[in-house]
């Protein structure tokens, strides 16, 4: 069966960008080499991330950084297309219930709040790998928007990697 994985980094009070979708104080923070993305990435056949969340992917990066496996975008927006990714505006449970038996690898969710906070409403998260950066942004995007499934986790893996703490769990369903 196909491993669903909210991959993601926050600050200490739980942000994962500002409220203007900012990651520059992500980047700031000092890391041991790709804190683990690389052997992350190994294993992963499909990314699944909101509309808000692949626009900023296309500011991030020069290169479209995951051409070579499946990407969808979920959004209401109808219409809309890429060269990257396949948009569409099913239900995240639908999507994952169609693509999961064609995937080789683990699908991971990228994110937003939104799309995390429906994901955990529906118990599709398998996996939760936490990079939390050692930042208190006082405002900006929660990891868990108010309004979020009470869910609770079993803590498999921790370790520092230069001044972030990479923490595994497991979601308890």
């Amino acid at each position: 069966m196909t491993k669903t994985v909210l991959y993601i980094a926050c600050s200490l009070d739980g942000k994962i960008a500002r409220l203007d979708n900012s990651l520059d104080w992500l980047f700031a923070v000092e890391g041991d080499g790709d804190n683990g993305y690389a052997a992350f990435m190994e294993d992963v056949g499909a990314v699944i991330m909101g509309r808000k969340t692949f626009d900023e992917v296309l500011v991030l990066s020069e290169e479209y950084p995951y051409p070579a496996i499946d990407n969808y975008v979920l959004t209401r927006q109808n219409g809309k297309q890429s060269e990257h990714a396949t948009f569409t505006n099913e239900p995240l449970d639908v999507l994952l219930e169609r693509i999961s038996p064609s995937i080789d690898g683990k699908i991971w969710l990228i994110g937003g709040g939104e799309l995390i906070q429906e994901a955990l409403r529906l118990q599709l998260i398998d996996q939760l790998e936490l990079a939390i950066a050692p930042v208190v942004l006082g405002s900006g995007i929660s990891l868990f928007p108010e309004g979020t499934l009470e869910t609770r986790f079993r803590l498999t893996g921790c370790r520092p990697s230069g001044q972030f703490i990479m923490a595994t769990y497991d979601v308890l369903k």
